[in-house]
C-alpha cells in the first residue's frame, strides 16, 4: 500500500489519501469486502506496473509465495471475484469502479489483453452508472467524493482517447461516444488543484503556495489528452468555433485536415508556462525548500514530480506523433487535393518536425532516472515505441546524414526500451489474440 501511495498514486489517484490511510490503520479490510477488494486491486496494479518492486517483495524476509507477477495478479483477481456475492452490482460506489479499473491496468501491464478488455468494460459500465461524465449528477456529493469522481472521469477519458487514436480493429467498446462527448463540459470536470490533505467532506482548504499539488500535474496530463481530440475549451462555451463530428470529417478530407492541424497546433504550444517542477528541460527542486517535510518526504515528493513529468512530456510528444501520423495518412489518401494540403509539402519537408519530436523524447528519457519512469508502466513503453517506429520511415537515402542520425536515434530507443520493457509475455496488443471457435476452416457454426 505504501508503494502505491508513494509511486503510483500521482498517476492513478483513485483514493483519497487521508481516508485511505485511516481505513488501513483501523483494519477495514478485515470486515469490509469492498475495501479488501480495493486493496487487492491496488496490489495487482502495483505489482504489474513496477517489476522492480515485485523483485523486492520476492527477496523480503517474508517473501511472496508467487514466482511471477502474472501469478500474483491472477491470484488477486481470483480473490476479488470470490468476494463478490450475487448482488454485488446492486449497490455501486467509487471503490467498486476503482477496483475494476486497477485490475484492468494490472492485466494490461502483464500482457493479458483479452482479460484486460473485459475488465475494462466492467469499469466503463460502473463509470457510466456512477455518472462520472455528468457534472449535473454531482449534486449531493461531498467534497471528497466530488474530487474522486472527477479524477475517475479523466482516468477513463485517457482510455477513450487511446481507443479513438489506436483502436484500428474497432473491436473495443468505448467509455464515451461523440454525441455524449458533445454534451460534456470538460472544464467543469477538472479536479480542484489541491492535495487530498486539503479536502474534507464539507470544505476544501486552499493549497499552500509553496507546494505544487499533485493534482496540478494530473490536470496538465488530462488537458494534453483533451487537446488531442478537441479544442481546449468546453463544448458549448461562448465563442466556440463550430466543430464537426468525426462522421462528417471522415467524408470531407478538407475538414479533417483542418481539424488535425488545429489539434497539432494546440498540442505544440499548450505546455508553455508549466510550473518549474514539471517542465521538460529541467526539474527545479522546490520540494527541498519545504520546511515541514523531512528528508524522506522530500525524496518521495521529488520522485512523484519526476514520474508526473515523465508522463506529461512522453504523452505530449506521443500524441503529437500520433496526430502527425494521421495527417500524413490523410495526405497519402488525398495526394492531389489542394484543399487537404494547400502547401503541398513532402515527407522530406516534414521530416525535421518528426526528428525534433524524437530528439525531445530521447532528452526526456535520458534526463529522468529509470526508477522514476517505472511507475508509468507499459503505457510509457508503448508510447515510446510508437514514436520510435516513425524513424523507420525516414525519407532520405541510407547514406544521407539525416538517415544516419535516424539510425542512431533508433539504436538509442532500442537500448532504452530493452531496459524499460519488463514484459513476461510477448506483446500482442495490436494483434488479434483471441480465437473465434465458431469459425473453423472458414465456416461458421
Amino acid at each position: 500500500m505504501s508503494d502505491y501511495l508513494d509511486h503510483l498514486y500521482p498517476l492513478i489517484p483513485v483514493v483519497h489519501r487521508p481516508t485511505f490511510r485511516a481505513d488501513l490503520e483501523k483494519g477495514k479490510d478485515l470486515y469490509n469486502n469492498e475495501f479488501l477488494a480495493l486493496m487487492l486491486s491496488i496490489c495487482a496494479a502495483t505489482v504489474g506496473t513496477m517489476p522492480r518492486k515485485f523483485n523486492e517483495y520476492r527477496s523480503a524476509p517474508d517473501p511472496l509465495r508467487f514466482m511471477t507477477r502474472t501469478e500474483t495478479i491472477n491470484h488477486c483477481y481470483e480473490m476479488c471475484l470470490g468476494l463478490r456475492g450475487p448482488d454485488y452490482f446492486d449497490e455501486i460506489n467509487i471503490n467498486k469502479w476503482a477496483s475494476s479499473y486497477l485490475m484492468q491496468i494490472a492485466f494490461f501491464q502483464i500482457g493479458q489483453h483479452n482479460r484486460q478488455r473485459m475488465v475494462e468494460v466492467e469499469a466503463m459500465q460502473l463509470a457510466r452508472l456512477l455518472d462520472l461524465h455528468k457534472i449535473s449528477c454531482y449534486d449531493g456529493l461531498d467534497c471528497i467524493q466530488t474530487q474522486l469522481r472527477k479524477k475517475g472521469f479523466w482516468l477513463m477519458f485517457y482510455g477513450y482517447i487511446h481507443s479513438q487514436l489506436q483502436n484500428l480493429r474497432k473491436e473495443r467498446l468505448t467509455f464515451l461516444d461523440e454525441t455524449t462527448l458533445s454534451t460534456i463540459n470538460l472544464q467543469e470536470l477538472m479536479p480542484i488543484e489541491v492535495d487530498d490533505e486539503m479536502i474534507h467532506e464539507d470544505f476544501v482548504h486552499p493549497q499552500p503556495e509553496q507546494c505544487l499539488s499533485l493534482t496540478t500535474g494530473f490536470n496538465v496530463a488530462s488537458r494534453i489528452f483533451w487537446a488531442s481530440l478537441l479544442p481546449l475549451h468546453s463544448p458549448g462555451s461562448p465563442g466556440r468555433n463550430e466543430q464537426y463530428c468525426n462522421c462528417v470529417r471522415s467524408k470531407k478530407p478538407d475538414l479533417q485536415f483542418k481539424h488535425l492541424q488545429e489539434r497539432l497546433h494546440d498540442l505544440n504550444y499548450m505546455l508553455d508556462g508549466l510550473p518549474p517542477e514539471l517542465r521538460q528541460w529541467a526539474a527545479k527542486r522546490d520540494e527541498e525548500e519545504l520546511d515541514d517535510l523531512d528528508d524522506q518526504q522530500r525524496r518521495i515528493l521529488h520522485s512523484q514530480y519526476e514520474s508526473m513529468r515523465a508522463n506529461i512530456h512522453v504523452s505530449h510528444l506521443w500524441l503529437q506523433s500520433i496526430v502527425a501520423d494521421q495527417i500524413d495518412a490523410l495526405r497519402d489518401r488525398e495526394p492531389s487535393s489542394s484543399q487537404v494540403d494547400p502547401v503541398d509539402s513532402t515527407a522530406r519537408d516534414r521530416w525535421p518536425e518528426r526528428e525534433d519530436t524524437c530528439c525531445q523524447l530521447l532528452h526526456i528519457l535520458h534526463g529522468i532516472p529509470e526508477i522514476y519512469l517505472e511507475p508509468n508502466g507499459h503505457h510509457l513503453t508503448y508510447k515510446v515505441r510508437d514514436v520510435a517506429v516513425t524513424l523507420l520511415a525516414c525519407p532520405f537515402d541510407s547514406q544521407h546524414d539525416v538517415a544516419r542520425r535516424a539510425l542512431g536515434y533508433l539504436r538509442e530507443f532500442t537500448d532504452i526500451l530493452s531496459r524499460l520493457d519488463g514484459s513476461e509475455t510477448i506483446n500482442t496488443l495490436s494483434l488479434q489474440s483471441w480465437v473465434d471457435t465458431g469459425r473453423k476452416n472458414g465456416k461458421i457454426g
